[in-house]
């Protein structure tokens, strides 16, 4: 069978687990009612716990626990027509509660149709999903969050007094969806304006969280994130996790959907504003406690038709005939559920990998962005150059080839082979780290951009051993002197969040090997970390170092390999 136009939403509540699957059940019943009244649904049946709702229309349910306390509930609705079905697959999933931390019950919906394998043609569009009702009842039922960030059928309305929390939510490093911010319009009324925000972003609900701004409230919001990350006159701006507002480079990454188009064509603009959070929410990683549920588990553990009682006499076949027969419908059903069971597993292999694909895509992008800005500023100065020497009577000098043109590495145990060239940088983690990189199809992107990082290190070392730099590592490459090597001050990151200090096995996951001249103990927690990748993605390698250049004069590079655990690590 073949999938295609998934939607999906994954949101938390800190709902006790038995009012989040109270709330459910609620809405599912109710959304059946709502569906009832367009199709042959017989809610009786829905109520009697029977599985089939009508012509066409099958209906699972099942519900499991396990000794750590984790429970699970997992509903799902297929809806049979023409050359394949609509699935709609809802899971409510309680881990077990944490002691010191606030409890969190997470749901997942996927609405998808599915076309079978026989009838599939390769030419057909695909079937897009809508935002289905139950999300928007969900949604509008419990305190849906992506971690601070609350998820709504329509944007929330921002006034000054909230624009902090807005600011918090934008920066929030463990935020997994986008941030989808309306400015007011100056000619157009805000309640009248606000109908039209509502109308290019119905596509969004569960896809990501929703906010317009009051006119006084976009003052305060413009000026506090500044120009390049800025939103007014009417314009949408999709702001992606990983925001980092100190840095200028970084807005590139974040589209602004001008006010013209949403005036002009407002259907093109909703396509525009649902394409890119769509395709990250249905193909991008589930959260860890989400990670090694299967969604067809349902299909394999519920409403299995239990065999018919072998009678004593009856007419017909003997009764070692019938038990023969119910004993090869047990082996029978006992084949369809392991065949279901290990389809969920390459469900979930298949799903990762898109997952991984897309993320990495992500990346991509966000560096050929940059790369493209970055090309185009360096070709301003070259023909600025070339004209000044045209103009000092040099004309030949201006194109004239490089003497020592730059080798760039590529592949990543080259860089560490390389490092051998310069005396202010060094590796002192485990190589294994960094050959499970080489499996990636962006390795030799990732190898170019360590070499990058490498040698903006020694540029900086350098410098500040010459005592004409006294700032760090982030600020060098924030406002790099002239003629240096520096990265994306995006990419550098100077500490890691609170979850991660304060959790055992990621602090020793960061606790890495330095000289016995840097630590007796020959260990030190790095904490400063380089996104390798584009930005702040899972599939985004890492690169963990240690500034001792006003101790031993060097960087100590102690991790470069893929993201270590966080909390929402797959």
């Amino acid at each position: 069978m073949v999938t295609s136009g998934r939607y999906r939403t994954v949101f938390h509540t800190a709902q006790e687990p038995a009012d989040a699957f109270i709330d459910a059940t609620r809405e599912l019943r109710s959304w059946l009612i709502k569906k009832a009244e367009r199709k042959d649904i017989d809610i009786s049946a829905y109520d009697a716990g029977r599985a089939r709702l009508g012509s066409g229309i099958i209906f699972l349910h099942n519900a499991s626990s396990d000794g750590s306390g984790a429970q699970t509930r997992q509903w799902q609705l297929r809806e049979y027509q023409d050359d394949g079905y609509w699935l709609s697959s809802l899971v409510v999933h309680a881990p077990p509660k944490p002691r010191n931390a606030e409890p969190l019950t997470w749901f997942w919906l996927d609405v998808e149709y599915v076309r079978t394998a026989d009838k599939v043609d390769e030419d057909r569009k695909p079937v897009q999903a809508a935002v289905p009702g139950i999300a928007r009842q969900l949604l509008a039922a419990v305190n849906a969050r992506d971690h601070w960030a609350e998820l709504t059928p329509n944007p929330i309305l921002i006034r000054p007094d909230r624009v902090d929390e807005l600011l918090e939510i934008l920066t929030d490093e463990e935020r997994r969806l986008p941030a989808v911010v309306a400015s007011s319009h100056s000619h157009i009324p805000f309640h009248t304006w606000r109908g039209k925000v509502e109308e290019v972003t119905r596509f969004l609900p569960g896809l990501a969280s929703l906010y317009i701004l009051e006119p006084l409230a976009e003052a305060v919001f413009n000026e506090a994130v500044g120009a390049a990350f800025g939103v007014w006159g009417g314009a949408v701006r999709t702001y992606l996790p990983g925001l980092d507002l100190a840095v200028d480079e970084d807005a590139v990454r974040h589209r602004v959907l001008s006010e013209p188009r949403i005036q002009t064509d407002a259907r093109r603009a909703r396509q525009l504003l649902t394409g890119l959070p769509r395709r990250l929410a249905a193909d991008g990683h589930l959260p860890g406690p989400l990670s090694r549920l299967a969604r067809t588990a349902v299909a394999a553990t519920s409403n299995w038709p239990k065999p018919p009682p072998v009678p004593e006499e009856s007419v017909g076949p003997s009764p070692v005939a019938l038990q023969r027969e119910v004993t090869d419908l047990h082996r029978e059903n006992s084949e369809l559920r392991d065949l279901l069971e290990m389809a969920g597993h390459e469900e979930k292999k298949f799903r990762e990998e898109i997952a991984d694909s897309q993320s990495d895509l992500v990346d991509v992008s966000a560096d050929l962005e940059a790369a493209n800005e970055k090309i185009a500023e360096l070709a301003d100065w070259v023909r600025v150059l070339r004209r000044r020497l045209k103009d000092a009577g040099r004309a030949a000098e201006a194109y004239v080839p490089a003497e020592e043109p730059t080798s760039l590495p590529t592949q990543l145990p080259e860089v560490l082979d390389r490092l051998a060239e310069l005396d202010r940088v060094e590796f002192t983690g485990d190589a294994d780290a960094v050959w499970k990189l080489e499996e990636k199809a962006q390795s030799s992107t990732w190898a170019q951009t360590a070499w990058q990082v490498v040698l903006a290190f020694q540029d900086y070392a350098e410098t500040v051993a010459e005592g004409k730099f006294n700032g760090d590592f982030r600020r060098w490459c924030s406002e790099p002197p002239s003629g240096v090597s520096a990265i994306s001050a995006g990419k550098v990151k100077s500490d890691e969040s609170k979850t991660v200090h304060n959790n055992v096995k990621m602090r020793r996951q960061r606790e890495l090997p330095v000289p016995p001249e840097v630590d007796p103990s020959r260990r030190i927690h790095m904490w400063s970390h380089i996104y390798i990748g584009g930005n702040a993605g899972m599939s985004s390698p890492r690169l963990y170092f240690h500034d001792d250049v006003h101790g031993t004069g060097k960087i100590y590079i102690g991790y470069l390999g893929p993201h270590l655990t966080v909390k929402s690590t797959n």
